[in-house]
């Protein structure tokens, strides 16, 4: 089995630096990348037991999503579980359903487990849910709270990504627009409501003239939201579907409508790039830089660990992948 001075003379390193790095102390990028490399080649196993002793921590960092069956959600997980495994961090992964109370059993259970931080996508308030949290290092995903304590936040620019999307469309004539949107309780939906409708406002199209819809985060609401802003005696030129699950599910109703996106109507989706490429005409969608959030929030729960403040709310920029799904009105 190898030992921490192999990885130091494999590295190019010292034992000193092979052992902040590994007990999650930063250290200079170029020295990180040449230790982990040395650990790999190695395959060293760190002495998890007598670390946590030394440093009375479990070495596990907990996550907690809504739920498992959500893309966005699995792709954070294989980020956040990259960054801490290179720590010398296990993950442990628990789910609340949406439900409340079975979230506040879930903290629970972390909590027992003694771990070292968390990574939370709260189903409950970020505000409330911190209070919960207490002294535990938090990490929200997707979620801001208003009171920081020993928490920060890592999410996409939401406001952005719909103020872009609503130009987009005003830009190729449109101003029916439907917009299909999450819960109202959720503060992602509401920053890319306010977007949207900041972008109307700035070129003279009141909230009135749109029509606008929310329900919850799955295929079944998009797909039922679709059909009734299609059933109107007025129907939009245009859609707008806020979600991953919400655009799988207003393809759905358009393809069994016989409406093709960029020709019977104009759509952008968001985050589904494996959709839009593969649909024809391929779709214009909202991408998250899901990879990044997983990364950032891995790494700002560490610095919580390490004793940083909270309070951080990193805002990053998605990215729009034009296809061929908005057409300018004649």
């Amino acid at each position: 089995m190898a030992t921490i001075r192999e990885v130091a003379q494999l590295a190019g390193v010292s034992v000193a630096t092979v052992s902040k790095y590994l007990n999650g102390t930063k250290v200079r990028e170029a020295n990180a990348r040449a230790v982990e490399e040395a650990v790999r080649a190695l395959d060293f196993q760190p002495n998890e037991i007598a670390r946590g002793l030394r440093k009375s921590s479990s070495m596990t960092v907990g996550v907690l999503l809504p739920e498992l069956d959500n893309l966005f959600f699995t792709e954070i997980i294989s980020a956040v579980d990259a960054v801490l495994e290179a720590r010398g961090y296990s993950t442990l992964v628990c789910v609340s359903r949406s439900d409340p109370m079975r979230e506040q059993r879930r903290l629970d259970f972390l909590r027992r487990k003694r771990i070292d931080g968390l990574i939370a996508v709260p189903t409950t308030a970020a505000s409330d849910f911190a209070t919960l949290a207490g002294d535990l290092p938090t990490v929200f995903v997707d979620r801001v709270a208003s009171a920081s304590g020993r928490c920060s936040s890592v999410l996409s620019d939401n406001f952005a990504a719909s103020y872009g999307a609503a130009e987009e469309l005003i830009r190729a004539g449109h101003t029916r627009i439907g917009v299909l949107l999450g819960p109202d309780s959720n503060y992602t939906p509401l920053e890319r409501r306010a977007g949207f409708l900041a972008a109307c406002a700035f070129h003279g199209i009141a909230e009135g003239d749109l029509c606008v819809v929310s329900d919850e985060y799955s295929v079944e609401a998009g797909y039922r939201m679709t059909r009734d802003l299609l059933a109107l005696p007025e129907k939009p030129t245009a859609l707008f579907a806020t979600n991953n699950e919400l655009t799988i599910g207003a393809v759905k109703a358009l393809t069994e409508a016989g409406i093709v996106p960029g020709e019977g109507i104009s759509f952008i989706g968001f985050d589904n790039r494996t959709l839009a490429e593969v649909s024809h005409p391929p779709l214009t969608v909202i991408v998250q830089p899901v990879e990044e959030i997983g990364r950032c929030a891995a790494e700002t729960l560490l610095d919580l660990i390490d004793g940083a403040p909270g309070g951080k709310i990193l805002h990053l920029p998605t990215e729009t992948l034009r296809g061929e799904s908005v057409k300018k009105l004649s």
